[in-house]
C-alpha cells in the first residue's frame, strides 16, 4: 500500500480588500514522516531499512540506514529545517565521508528534505539529494558509490534487530527511551 505525504493545508486568508480567499500552505514534513517514506521506498525496492541506528560506525545516529541485496549500505540523513542542515556541516562524521574511510561510512549517502529546503549545489560532493513532496520522494541528485567494501552483515542485521526489538518492547529506540526517562525525573 502506497501512501502520500499529503501534509499541505488549505486555509482561509483575509485579503486587504476584505474578501476571503483560500490559500494552500507549503507542506510541512516531520523527520518521522520523511523517515517512514524513505523506509517505504526502500522496502518497495526489496531493500532492508532501519530507522535511528546509533553506534554502528561510530557515535552518531543514522536517520535511516538501508541494506540492499548486494549488502551495500545507504545512509539517509533527514533534514527538516535550514538551521539543522547548516549545523550539520560542523559534525565530525563528515571528515570520514570526505576521506572515504570505508569502515566508518556507508556505501552511499543521501540528504532527504522537504522540496527546495536544500539546493543541489549546497550538498557535499559525496552526497545525493532527495526531496519529499506531496506526491512522495523525488531524487534530485543520485548518490555516487563511495566505496565497494561490504560491511559485516551479521553486525548490521544484529543492530537492526536490536533497534526493532527496542521499538516493539519499549515503544521507541533505547536512546529515546533513556532520554524520555531522564526528562521525566
Amino acid at each position: 500500500m502506497s501512501t502520500k505525504l499529503n501534509i499541505s493545508t488549505t486555509v482561509e486568508v483575509s485579503k486587504a480588500d476584505g474578501n476571503i480567499t483560500n490559500a494552500v500552505l507549503a507542506p510541512v514534513f516531520s523527520t518521522d514522516a520523511i523517515q517512514k517514506k524513505v523506509c517505504e521506498m526502500e522496502v518497495l525496492r526489496f531493500n532492508l531499512p532501519c530507522e535511528n541506528v546509533k553506534y554502528l560506525f561510530s557515535d552518531w545516529e543514522i536517520d535511516v540506514l538501508s541494506m540492499n541485496k548486494n549488502d551495500y549500505l545507504t545512509e539517509y540523513e533527514v533534514k527538516v529545517s535550514r538551521s539543522d542542515f547548516l549545523a550539520d556541516s560542523k559534525k565530525r562524521k563528515w571528515q570520514f565521508y570526505e576521506k572515504r574511510i570505508e569502515n566508518l561510512i556507508s556505501n552511499y549517502f543521501y540528504y532527504v528534505c522537504p522540496d527546495g529546503l536544500i539546493s543541489e549545489n549546497e550538498i557535499p560532493d559525496f552526497a545525493g539529494l532527495i526531496y519529499a513532496t506531496n506526491e512522495g520522494l523525488k531524487v534530485i541528485k543520485k548518490a555516487k558509490i563511495l566505496h565497494r567494501k561490504k560491511h559485516d552483515v551479521k553486525k548490521i542485521l544484529t543492530k537492526f534487530y536490536r533497534v526493532i526489538s527496542e521499538r516493539i518492547y519499549i515503544g521507541s529506540c533505547r536512546m529515546t527511551y533513556d532520554n524520555n526517562k531522564r526528562m521525566s525525573v
